[in-house]
C-alpha cells in the first residue's frame, strides 16, 4: 500500500501511516489541511493498481487529485528527504528535530473509502448533507468537529474507542456541574508561545485549560473522565502524560500565569485622568493594554507611561487652555476688540462681476489670505484660477469627487486632494428641470468653443504630472528606504544589545513595484513594510500576511499599482516597534 507522512512544523512533529489504499490517501487529502505536497518519485514507477503514473504521470485516483494541486517531487529515504524539505521551506535549522508521534496501526480498522466517506456526508459534497451538523447541535464548531470528523474516517483502534465511549458513558451519568472546556488551537499556541507572541487572552485561555483540568481532578465525578481521556489525548497528540505529572504541570501553570497578569475579577490598575485632557483620550490609549500584566513586572514601563500623561496634562494646561480662553472672551456676546484667530469661510468668491478680473481679484484675495495665515476655505467656479500665477505658501488645494455612472457624471459627495475642473454645469440644469433642447445645444457650444482647447491643455498638463510624479515617486523611495534601514538598523542594533545577543541582524529591504507581488518567501513570516501613495504620502505597517495586505490596500480606489518597499523580521512583536517607531521618525528625515 502507499504510506503518507505528516509534519506539523509549528509542533515539530512527524507521523507515518503505512499500508493506506489509494482511496485512503486520497480521502486524506481532501480533508486534512496542509501548506506543501511532495510527492516521492518512487510513484512514478508504480507497477501496480490504477496509479500508473509514468514519466509525466497519468491514469489512477491519486494522479487526478494531486494534478489539480502544487507540489513537488522529491527522492531519498521518505522521513529524512520530507523533514530536510519541511526546515529548508520554513527556514529551520538544519539540526532542529522533529518528534515522531506515530501511533501503531495494529489492530486499527481500515479507513473509510472515499465513496464512503462522501455518500454518508462526512466529506463536504455538493447536493449531499453534512452528517456532522446533523449529529452535532448548531453551537459546536472548530475543532471539536475537526476532532470528530477524524474519528469517523480514521476509526481509533478498538480499545481507544472504548476508552471514548467510557467518557461519553460517564459524562451522560455526572450529576455535578462541567467545566466550559475551553477549545485552542495546539498548533497556534506553540507557535505564539515560542515567538513570545502571546498577548493577555492567549494566557487566559492556557489558564483556563489548566483550571479545567483541576476542577476535574478535584471532583471525584469528574476525575474519572478525566482519567479516562488520557488514552485517546496520547493518540490525538503523541504526548504520553502520566496523571499526576498532568495535575502537577496544570497546577503550576496556573499559579504562574496568576502571578503575572490581570484577571477579570482583579482591580488595581487605573485608567489615567487629568482635568485638561479628556478622558475619551486615555480610556483609547491606556485600555488596551492596562489591567493586563502586572505593574510589578513592568514598573519602569507604567512609570514612563504615567511620567508621559502628566506631562501631556501639563502641557494642555499651558499652551492651549490660555488660547481658549482668550478666543472665548474675544467671542463675547459684549462685543470688543476681534481675536487673533481667525477664520473665514468664502463661498463662490467673485462671481458677480465679469469672469475673467473676477478670477484675479479672487487671486489676489487668495494670496492675502495665505500670507496673513488665515485658516478657512474658498469655494469658486471660476477654474480660471487654477492658471494664474498664485504666490501662496500653505494654500490646498481640493475637489469634490466626481464618478461616471452609465455615461454621466455624478459628485460623490467626497472631498480629494487635487484641482477641479470638472463641472456639473449640464447635469445640474438637468435636474433643475431646463429643457433638454436647451441643454443639448449648450453643450454643442461648449464643445466647439472649449472643450478642443481644455483637451489639449489637459493631455499636455497630464502627461508632464505623470512623467513629475514618476520622477518624484523614484526620488522619494530611495530617500525613504535610506532612512528606513538607518532608523531599524539603529533600533534592532539597541534591542539585540539589551538582550546580550552577539549576532545582530541587518537590515535588508526590498522593493516591489507596480504590478510587481512580494515573494513567497514572506508567507507566515513577520514584516514591515511601506507603501508609496500616488499623493506623495506614505503608508507604514506590520502583517505576518503581506501578500494579503498589500493585495487589500491595492483594492482601494486611487491605490492600484501602488509600489512599496518591505523587509522581513524575526517577529509580530518588533515589527510592531518598527511599525510604530518609523510613524514617528520617518516625517523627521
Amino acid at each position: 500500500g502507499y504510506c503518507m507522512i505528516s509534519v506539523l512544523e509549528t509542533m515539530k512533529t512527524f507521523s507515518a501511516q503505512d499500508g493506506l489504499t489509494e482511496e485512503a490517501i486520497v480521502t486524506k487529502l481532501r480533508t486534512c489541511r496542509y501548506h506543501h505536497l511532495f510527492l516521492h518519485t518512487s510513484l512514478r514507477h508504480n507497477p501496480s493498481g490504477t496509479s500508473r503514473w509514468g514519466e509525466f504521470g497519468e491514469g489512477g485516483l491519486l494522479w487526478g487529485e494531486c494534478r489539480e494541486k502544487s507540489f513537488e517531487w522529491f527522492v531519498g529515504i521518505p522521513v529524512e528527504a520530507i523533514l530536510c524539505k519541511v526546515r529548508e521551506v520554513y527556514g529551520l535549522d538544519p539540526e532542529a528535530m522533529f518528534r515522531n508521534v506515530t501511533f501503531s496501526a495494529e489492530n486499527r480498522p481500515q479507513s473509510l473509502y472515499l465513496g464512503t466517506a462522501t455518500q454518508i456526508g462526512v466529506i463536504p459534497t455538493e447536493g449531499i448533507p453534512s452528517l456532522l451538523k446533523v449529529l452535532l447541535p448548531t453551537n459546536c464548531v472548530g475543532l471539536p468537529v475537526l476532532y470528530i470528523r477524524g474519528l469517523l474516517l480514521n476509526p481509533p483502534t478498538q480499545a481507544i474507542a472504548s476508552d471514548i465511549q467510557e467518557s461519553c458513558r460517564l459524562m451522560n451519568n455526572l450529576t455535578c456541574s462541567v467545566p466550559d472546556f475551553t477549545c485552542v488551537s495546539a498548533a497556534k499556541l506553540v507557535k505564539l508561545l515560542e515567538s513570545k507572541e502571546a498577548n493577555h487572552l492567549e494566557f487566559c485561555r492556557i489558564k483556563n485549560v489548566a483550571d479545567e483540568i483541576l476542577h476535574m481532578h478535584r471532583n471525584i465525578e469528574l476525575r474519572a473522565v478525566l482519567q479516562v481521556l488520557l488514552e485517546p489525548t496520547w493518540v490525538e497528540t503523541g504526548l504520553k502524560v502520566e496523571y499526576d505529572l498532568l495535575v502537577n504541570e496544570c497546577e503550576w501553570i496556573s499559579r504562574r500565569i496568576s502571578e503575572i497578569i490581570f484577571l477579570d475579577d482583579e482591580k488595581g490598575q487605573e485608567i489615567s485622568s487629568f482635568d485638561y485632557v479628556p478622558g475619551g483620550f486615555f480610556e483609547d490609549v491606556e485600555s488596551s493594554w492596562k489591567c493586563r500584566v502586572k505593574k510589578t513586572h513592568a514598573e519602569e514601563a507604567f512609570d514612563e507611561v504615567d511620567n508621559a500623561a502628566e506631562n501631556l496634562s501639563v502641557a494642555v494646561m499651558q499652551d492651549f487652555v490660555p488660547i481658549v480662553s482668550r478666543v472665548k472672551s474675544v467671542m463675547s456676546a459684549f462685543g470688543g476688540p476681534k481675536g487673533e484667530i481667525c477664520y473665514v469661510l468664502v463661498d463662490e468668491i467673485c462671481r458677480g462681476t465679469e469672469t475673467a478680473k473676477g478670477t484675479c481679484i479672487a487671486g489676489s484675495i487668495v494670496e492675502t489670505l495665505d500670507q496673513i495665515g488665515c485658516l478657512g476655505i474658498v469655494s469658486t467656479h471660476l477654474h480660471g484660477i487654477f492658471d494664474l500665477p498664485l504666490t501662496t505658501k500653505r494654500t490646498v488645494y481640493k475637489a469634490m469627487g466626481t464618478e461616471n455612472v452609465d455615461g454621466r457624471i455624478s459628485p460623490t459627495w467626497k472631498l480629494i486632494d487635487g484641482v477641479c475642473r470638472e463641472s456639473l454645469a449640464f447635469e445640474t440644469a438637468r435636474k433643475e428641470g431646463l429643457p433638454e433642447k436647451v441643454i443639448l445645444r449648450a453643450s454643442e457650444m461648449y464643445l466647439t468653443t472649449y472643450e478642443s482647447t481644455s483637451t489639449m491643455r489637459s493631455n499636455t498638463e497630464h502627461l508632464n504630472s505623470e512623467a513629475h510624479l514618476h520622477r518624484s515617486i523614484i526620488e522619494l523611495q530611495k530617500e525613504v528606504d535610506s532612512a528606513v534601514t538607518i532608523i531599524c538598523q539603529s533600533k534592532l542594533t539597541d534591542l539585540y544589545k539589551k538582550k546580550s545577543l552577539s549576532e545582530i541582524p541587518k537590515v535588508m529591504t526590498v522593493t516591489i513595484g507596480a504590478r510587481e507581488q512580494p515573494p513567497p518567501s514572506t508567507v507566515g513570516a513577520s514584516c514591515m513594510y511601506v507603501l508609496f501613495r500616488r499623493d506623495k504620502k506614505l503608508y507604514v505597517g506590520q502583517t505576518d500576511d503581506l501578500m494579503g495586505r498589500v493585495y487589500a490596500h491595492r483594492t482601494k480606489e486611487g491605490m492600484q499599482n501602488i509600489p512599496f518597499i518591505y523587509m522581513v523580521v524575526s517577529g509580530k512583536s518588533i515589527a510592531g516597534q518598527l511599525e510604530t517607531l518609523l510613524i514617528n521618525q520617518l516625517p523627521l528625515h
